[in-house]
């Protein structure tokens, strides 16, 4: 059983949600010898699950089981972090396979008087108390469109979501790394300071997929590129600053071209852009101020039109 809160799945112990490599989770790990009395600090992922929810609502459930609320309920487990076994264990903490607490929630939807945790908000891991050792991480649901899902669905078009600071990993040498919404729309510029309305925003946390390289228009990183050319000419044009959704439904268009993603009978979308949107909806969305309702209308940057101004009002000259 399925509720939501602010259109995002509530966290419940009947449901799904996962934390899923919450990273670094820094545990000192033996040997422990006269050289490194304490062990040695080695980063860990850190998991966590739904289905070890504690100390949620008492009256108000899903499916029979509790649910997740503002700084009260955690994860009585998490793992990843065994082998950090040394005496000191955690850095902060002092613990391995720690608590996972919730420090996200809705704004305004209750349970028992206190505000509910949902899909995506953030929670960080390890905990031996309300202080973790692991840094705050999105809870990342089992992501599907119809039955399938979207790991399923991006995997056969060649499509493996990560983060751009793991471009080394996930994408051949003949591959680039593309951020899936431009990431000159969040940075004043390459590698630099966030803009005001995204101001967490971190480049190398940022989606990705693999493509093809190359600049041609032959190649889907070379049509990505076009089509998102094009769509910041006609942005600077007009003079004013995108919102949030019209940068994310130009990149959609931009990555039908690259993938040559074709749509199905009658116009349907096809579900790997569905499954896209998901997951920028989910990163970017969290750093946002607004109003849940009201996020996709967060003015963002025109690509090439320097500093970033959130009341832009006259055409922009091009800087960069």
């Amino acid at each position: 059983m399925t509720v939501y809160a602010n259109t995002l799945e509530i966290a419940c112990k009947a449901q799904s949600n996962k934390v899923i490599a919450a990273f670094p989770d820094v545990c000192m790990t033996p040997p422990e010898n006269p050289a490194t009395p304490p062990g040695i600090p080695v980063p860990y992922p850190s998991f966590g699950l739904d289905s070890d929810t504690e100390s949620g609502t008492g009256t108000v459930k899903i499916g029979g089981e509790t649910i997740t609320q503002k700084n009260k309920s955690y994860y009585t487990k998490t793992s990843g972090t065994e082998a950090g076994a040394a005496a000191k264990k955690g850095v902060i903490t002092s613990v391995n396979t720690g608590k996972e607490y919730a420090v996200a929630w809705s704004g305004d939807v209750k349970a028992d008087g206190e505000p509910v945790s949902r899909f995506s908000d953030l929670s960080t891991n390890n905990h031996a108390s309300p202080t973790g050792n692991a840094p705050p991480w999105p809870k990342i649901g089992k992501l599907k469109v119809g039955r399938v899902s979207c790991t399923t669905i991006l995997a056969k078009l060649g499509m493996k979501v990560h983060r751009y600071g793991d471009a080394s990993k996930e994408c051949s040498s003949s591959q680039q790394s593309d951020h899936i919404l431009q990431n000159a729309c969040f940075q004043n510029s390459r590698g630099g300071e966030a803009i005001s309305t995204t101001s967490s925003y971190a480049m190398n946390d940022a989606p990705c997929v693999c493509l093809q390289d190359g600049t041609s228009p032959k190649t889907e990183h070379g049509r990505k590129t076009l089509a998102q050319g094009a769509w910041a000419k006609a942005q600077r044009d007009k003079g004013t600053n995108p919102s949030y959704e019209e940068v994310r439904e130009a990149n959609m268009e931009a990555m039908k071209k690259a993938k040559k993603i074709p749509d199905g009978p009658n116009g349907k979308e096809h579900p790997a852009i569905k499954c896209l949107r998901m997951v920028c909806d989910i990163h970017f969305k969290e750093m946002m101020e607004a109003p849940a309702g009201k996020k996709d209308s967060t003015p963002v940057r025109t690509p090439a039109t320097g500093q970033f101004k959130q009341s832009l009002t006259r055409t922009a000259t091009r800087r960069r």
